[in-house]
């Protein structure tokens, strides 16, 4: 592995540092805000893949024209347990947080809602997404359809994205359940982190050009060919993910490259699904005592854990003593203009 220098920034410098190169690719407060949030959240939780690594895409996309720095999305509600959204060709997470206070008051109104958003774009990881319905008592379900790399099972050319999908719920007396996760074997943004590194992959995770599984990350950047997890059954939740995000809310199908390659971009303007259920509305007085048991056979169950929860003490570590990042990331990012 590749020695790296890193310096240690807390995650309010963290979030300047952030706010700053979005403001220079030319986004407004409002959006800057919320995508600087989401980055020192990946940060602050040990998700480095989508953290500061992030933002040079980010730039890329607002500077080559591909994506709306300044969007005003529309939102509307379209049937009485929906909402439509048209990200007016911004990032996902602006839309989002319009349709949030409306979304959650559908669910405690009728027990489910749902919203959907088109001409948009998405490159954070999923799990802040869903985590804050979960923090208000809700339980959140949420995937969206991404650039074509991983290739079905059988299959020799890639159809789906890595297609993340997201789950959050709440438990009773601390943190929610949140877990993010793709179809492919390993997120695009691993690979990339793990090329970045000099390391090896811990998996086969792609092929190689002779088209084997390899483990070597700079082989597998270079066809592109992402394997599901679990063969054919993580490939059928990327065909789950394609029909719930690009079907359902009219966005671009994860092959549907042209606009994509034409402006050099990372992601394809998918489509995203998001819904959200309100357990209080839903006849089972015991829901919390159903969550707690269901994590205590987990937990102390030999070194098994609750899904997600491994991001619980990077978050605690993160907000005492920082955050150690790549000086040389430091300096990419302090001299985008």
């Amino acid at each position: 592995m590749a020695n790296i220098t890193a310096e240690i920034l807390s995650l309010d410098q963290i979030r300047e540092l952030a706010i700053t190169v979005l403001t220079a690719a030319g986004m407004d407060a409002n959006g800057g805000s919320l995508i600087a949030n989401i980055v020192t959240q990946s940060e602050r939780d040990g998700l480095r893949s989508h953290g500061l690594r992030m933002l040079p895409f980010y730039v890329q996309s607002f500077q080559s024209g591909y994506a709306n720095p300044v969007a005003r999305p529309l939102i509307e509600r379209i049937a009485p347990g929906v909402l439509r959204g048209d990200g007016d060709n911004g990032y996902y997470q602006i839309a989002a947080a319009l349709a949030q206070d409306d979304l959650a008051g559908i669910a405690q109104e009728n027990g489910i809602a749902a919203f959907t958003c088109a001409n948009c774009h998405h490159l954070a990881a999923l799990r802040f997404d869903t985590e804050s319905f979960a923090e208000a008592g809700l339980i959140a379900l949420m995937m969206v359809n991404s650039l074509s790399m991983v290739v079905p099972q059988g299959g020799v050319r890639p159809v789906f994205g890595t297609n993340p999908m997201s789950f959050a719920c709440p438990r009773k007396g601390m943190a929610p359940v949140v877990w993010d996760q793709a179809s492919s074997m390993m997120a695009l943004m691993d690979i990339k982190l793990a090329a970045a590194e000099g390391r090896d992959l811990p998996r086969a995770a792609g092929l190689d050009s002779t088209g084997q599984p390899s483990t070597d990350p700079k082989a597998i950047l270079e066809t592109c060919s992402l394997l599901p997890f679990g063969e054919h059954k993580g490939a059928a939740i990327a065909f789950l993910v394609e029909v719930l995000g690009a079907a359902l809310a009219g966005g671009a199908l994860s092959v549907d490259n042209a606009d994509r390659d034409a402006h050099g971009a990372l992601n394809i303007k998918g489509g995203s699904t998001l819904i959200v259920i309100d357990p209080a509305r839903f006849g089972n007085a015991s829901f919390d005592d159903y969550l707690t048991r269901i994590c205590a056979e987990i937990e102390g169950n030999g070194d098994a854990r609750v899904p997600g929860d491994g991001r619980l003490k990077h978050r605690a570590a993160a907000d005492s003593d920082g955050v150690a990042v790549s000086a040389e990331l430091i300096s990419q990012l302090r001299n985008i203009h």
